[in-house]
């Protein structure tokens, strides 16, 4: 995730979206420290969920003949 992307979706601004994802922010306001970690909890769900679909391997690999890939024997 880049800090565009964290500070945008927590609505904060680049240096403290850094902070945040740095683990330096002060804990004042643990309402941005627990969203971060909550986005965080949830975009690595949706990687795994991701990793584990066989049809988006597929989508997302390069080689235009599947013949002998794994993967495809399991789709």
């Amino acid at each position: 995730m880049t800090l565009d992307d964290i500070a945008v979706i927590l609505g904060c601004s680049k240096p403290t979206a850094s902070q945040i994802r740095s683990g330096k922010y002060p804990t004042e306001n643990t309402s941005l420290t627990e969203r971060y970690a909550r986005l965080v909890a949830v975009v690595e769900a949706a990687r795994r969920a991701a990793a584990l679909d066989p049809q988006a391997i597929c989508r997302a690999c390069p080689r235009e003949d599947c013949t002998g890939c794994r993967v495809a024997e399991m789709v």
